[in-house]
């Protein structure tokens, strides 16, 4: 009977993406996760995998330990996963939100799942020196802060489009569906109350991000015309970052939400200096 290999759960954006590590450090991915997030046919999938010269040398089924105990399932190697990725066609997909979701997997799931499991994989030298091993976790950590911060950036400049594109939209037409107007707000309450029953381990609402937006917009620029000499938005990204471990807005779970949003509005009426609160996990 082969290994019961234990399932690593990996967050990506909004998915998650499963993996399982063999004794000799080879990392396979369980291809109906990836199907499901991206809403493939599993079967079609393994069919095409099994008709390619070097896909199907990666294809192997193994005892995994799932929730539900241990199970069957078929798993490509990791390295393999970039290639298989690319012979999905994302010009094919006519729902661009899926499309753009393809695009990403293809750019960025094997290396975040490579980092995940690197630490398992290389056993590095101790170094000769130990403030030079000192400066390269600091430097290693100035990286994953950076990286964090350019995310939450990009995703503040496109909910900012995306709220003015809105804007415009509910401008145009907000005098004759006022009431309707309404009548929808009131829903998306009683569905947004019901969800976090429903989730409470769930991430937060494109809504919930929007008022964690305006928040972060106002203690920026109330910090600025005090102190224009600095960058305050990268100072309340890195803070988020610090508090909450999340790597972007969108990774904040529902949980969560009221601890952010009371830390932003404390930190907006105290000034300069971050309150100091407890973090919520």
């Amino acid at each position: 009977m082969s290994d019961i290999l234990p399932q690593r759960i990996v967050p990506f954006y909004s998915d998650e993406l499963v993996a399982v590590q063999q004794p000799d450090s080879t990392i396979y991915v369980p291809l109906s996760r990836l199907c499901d997030n991206l809403e493939l046919d599993q079967q079609g999938q393994a069919r095409r995998i099994q008709r390619h010269a070097v896909l199907k040398e990666g294809l192997e089924t193994l005892t995994v330990q799932t929730a539900g105990g241990p199970q069957q399932v078929q798993c490509l190697k990791l390295t393999l996963l970039p290639l298989w990725l690319s012979g999905v066609q994302a010009g094919r997909i006519t729902d661009s939100e899926l499309r753009e979701k393809l695009i990403r997997y293809q750019r960025e799931a094997a290396d975040v799942l490579w980092r995940a499991f690197k630490p398992q994989i290389l056993v590095e030298e101790p170094p000769a020196n130990r403030e030079s091993e000192l400066a390269i976790g600091q430097l290693e950590q100035i990286i994953e802060q950076s990286k964090a911060m350019q995310r939450m950036a990009e995703e503040q400049i496109a909910l900012i489009r995306r709220m003015d594109a809105a804007a415009r939209v509910v401008k145009a037409i907000q005098t004759d569906l006022a009431e309707t107007t309404a009548v929808v707000t009131d829903v998306k309450i009683r569905l947004g109350v019901l969800e976090d029953r429903l989730h409470p381990t769930g991430y937060i609402t494109d809504e919930q991000q929007a008022n964690i937006l305006n928040l972060v917009q106002a203690i920026a620029m109330e910090l600025t015309e005090r102190d224009p000499s600095k960058n305050h938005f990268a100072s309340i990204h890195t803070e988020i970052h610090r508090r909450y471990k999340v790597r972007s807005y969108t990774m904040i779970r529902i949980k969560q939400y009221p601890a952010v949003l009371a830390f932003l509005e404390t930190w907006r009426q105290a000034g300069s200096t971050p309150p100091e609160l407890p973090s919520a996990d």
